[in-house]
């Protein structure tokens, strides 16, 4: 029985002191096991750090990792692989996939998809969304129009304007099509795409409203204007409201008988040329009738045949 006992003690020692060996053997070795498991290929953790857990300890780690290969995060930092340039961004496989080919805050990004919060307000309105060398910059049709779909947002610089294409950080007219279908086309009749912008043409003017009503049949600075007297004479609103002569480049009350023979006149008594518009003769004169300049769209005060 003796005997027995003390071949079982030894066995039991010898077992415990194989076992202590095996897991002293492990508690080495941590770094390999480290740099075999799943998070070192995933995540670059291939090193054990003082708590024997696996983190990022050098840029080698991040270089074979698949968080490299696959998202660009092959720089190390604070014991994770993140993504530190463009290079980096450029040659991943989420760069090929969907554009995410620059870096921002630790990952790679598609700036044609991304508003920088200091460009937010240039965003809305030009489209320059994107911090670049130090200013706001569009990048994309999407900047540009406000949203990925074929129908800008209303408030965009696609609709507002016609300024559908991102070219050189700005957002220009990719065509005369992103002209006609803005509101710089339906409102002020430019309609045809130059140097970067919606523009009106002399052939658009001559056959627009702004001419039959304004006077504004020819063109200056891409714009419709009046530069003809004649013109403005030919417009409803010379004999409505007694504007006209061409004077920069809108058609204005020249003369006090310009007045003369105007409805306001023959039905109010605005008969005096002051400042461009007709007034009373017991009137300083801000406005064919005390109001806002001809120009403007408003309503005399009497009924107007020109709708406004």
């Amino acid at each position: 029985m003796r005997a027995m006992s003390f071949r079982s003690s030894r066995a039991a020692a010898k077992a415990l002191v194989t076992a202590l060996v095996l897991f002293g053997a492990a508690r080495c070795d941590s770094k390999d096991a480290c740099k075999e498991s799943k998070e070192c290929a995933r995540d670059g953790r291939c090193h054990a750090d003082a708590n024997a857990l696996c983190r990022v300890g050098s840029d080698a780690d991040c270089a074979g990792s698949e968080a490299c290969k696959q998202h660009g995060k092959c720089s190390a930092k604070d014991g994770v692989c993140t993504a530190a340039s463009d290079g980096a961004c450029a040659a991943s496989a989420d760069c090929k996939k969907d554009g995410s080919c620059s870096a921002r805050l630790g990952n790679c990004v598609n700036l044609g998809l991304t508003t920088d919060p200091a460009c937010s307000s240039s965003c809305d309105t030009e489209g320059r969304c994107v911090m670049q060398d130090g200013k706001c910059s569009a990048l994309s049709r999407r900047h540009c129009a406000g949203t990925s779909d074929e129908k800008p947002e209303k408030d965009s610089a696609c609709a507002r304007f016609g300024l559908c294409k991102a070219e050189g950080g700005r957002c220009v007219p990719g065509s005369d099509a992103d002209c006609a279908q803005s509101l710089a086309c339906k409102d002020g009749f430019q309609c045809a795409a130059k140097d970067g912008a919606c523009v009106a043409t002399a052939e658009a003017c001559k056959a627009s409203s702004a001419c039959t009503r304004d006077g504004k049949c020819s063109v200056k600075d891409g714009n419709c204007a009046a530069l003809d007297n004649a013109d403005c004479r030919k417009s409803a609103r010379c004999k409505l409201e007694g504007t006209c002569t061409a004077k920069a480049g809108a058609c204005s009350a020249g003369s006090s008988a310009d007045c003369a023979a105007s409805t306001v006149c023959a039905q109010v008594k605005l008969c005096t040329a002051r400042d461009g518009v007709c007034v009373g003769s017991g009137n300083t004169g801000s406005g064919a009738a005390r109001g806002a300049a001809p120009d403007k769209n408003r309503s005399t005060t009497i009924s107007s045949p020109l709708g406004h």
